[in-house]
């Protein structure tokens, strides 16, 4: 055979193919899925890291946000209606922008009502509390005036001893022991003659046509809150501290994942002025000469449940006010809790003293 058929048998030849058998490939799946499973375990055990981490900062801000607006709110109330002689009286007012237009307060600087079911004198139970504060941003006028003359009318205008400090649009509330008190505001301060006189007819908001129906004597005292007071509701609605203002109506949220707010008075029962609070609980005081300090705590709540449902082992956490009771909270032994709790004096009320 010649060298040209040689090359030409020798090309025709059968051959191994190259590549990778059955086996090979089935060998190669097997470890590529293996692989996967274990880069899945670390992603969901560093998935499950990060969601606690993140889900307790935010419970965290959350509530360092809730107890700040609270504190900040409770230290300023009171101001603009520091005589005590009145205070706790039911206030009827009246505003043509909101609906309904007639609603009534306390005028005190906080009043605490305690959630449903809760007990009534330390506050304790599953339900939140609702905490109102009230105060006023006047410039100039801070002590109440007195009215020198009766009334012939409801409608008549506040003829007091001094009108330094009132301006036009001020709210302001008339007061006298055995009468509701009222809301008002100044429509007009006369010149001349009428220096004394507060002009209160219904060509501005919060005065009624007709006016509220208490009629005053000389004995009334007129507190000024400036034109822009501040009636804040702080309550809970759906995990979510809420502040309603009872003036408009105008809601806010203010902070996510809070489930419970407690707070109590902390009264002096011996001494005027109080100098020792012997005595913290749900109970308004008998009067404002016995309570200066007001102890408030927040329980807030991770975002989201950790996936052990271990973290929390009892539903009753503690604060210096009593217990939380979590135990109505969907899934409390998934979720991780945070207290934040303070005592605020009110010293509004302190001055007066």
């Amino acid at each position: 055979m010649d060298k040209t058929n040689t090359m030409i048998a020798k090309h025709n030849l059968p051959h191994r193919a190259a590549g990778f058998s059955l086996v090979e490939l089935m060998v190669g799946v097997i470890i590529a899925i293996i692989g996967s499973i274990v880069i899945f375990q670390v992603f969901a055990v560093s998935e499950n890291y990060k969601r606690t981490s993140v889900a307790g900062s935010d419970a965290q801000q959350g509530g360092v946000i809730a107890l700040y607006s609270i504190e900040r709110e409770l230290r300023m109330a009171g101001f603009g209606i520091n005589d005590t002689t009145f205070l706790g009286c039911n206030v009827l007012a009246y505003n043509d922008t909101r609906a309904p237009t007639n609603f009534n307060f306390a005028l005190q600087p906080i009043l605490i009502t305690q959630g449903a079911g809760n007990n009534a004198t330390t506050g304790v139970g599953t339900a939140s509390d609702t905490i109102t504060v009230l105060y006023g941003n006047s410039t100039n006028g801070l002590a109440s005036v007195q009215q020198v003359q009766n009334m012939a009318s409801t409608t008549e205008d506040y003829k007091v001893s001094n009108r330094y400090g009132f301006r036009v649009n001020d709210l302001i509330v008339a007061a006298e022991g055995g009468l509701n008190c009222t809301l008002a505001q100044a429509s007009a301060l006369p010149t001349g003659g009428l220096a004394d006189t507060i002009t209160h007819d219904d060509s501005v908001d919060f005065n009624q046509t007709g006016g509220l129906g208490v009629v005053y004597t000389s004995n009334a005292l007129i507190y000024n809150l400036g034109p822009a007071p501040t009636l804040n509701v702080y309550s809970i609605i759906n995990n979510t501290l809420n502040v309603q203002s009872l003036l408009t109506l105008a809601t806010v949220n203010i902070a996510d994942n809070i489930v419970n707010l407690q707070a109590v008075y902390c009264k002096d029962l011996v001494n005027t002025p109080p100098t020792t609070f012997t005595t913290c609980d749900a109970l308004a005081p008998a009067t404002w000469d016995q309570a200066a300090v007001v102890r408030i705590g927040l329980l807030s709540q991770s975002a989201r449940p950790e996936r052990d449902c271990n973290v929390t082992a009892s539903s009753n956490i503690p604060w210096s006010g009593g217990t939380f009771d979590v135990s109505t909270v969907p899934n409390w032994s998934c979720h991780r809790f945070h207290v934040f709790q303070t005592t605020v004096p009110l010293r509004n009320l302190i001055w007066t003293f």
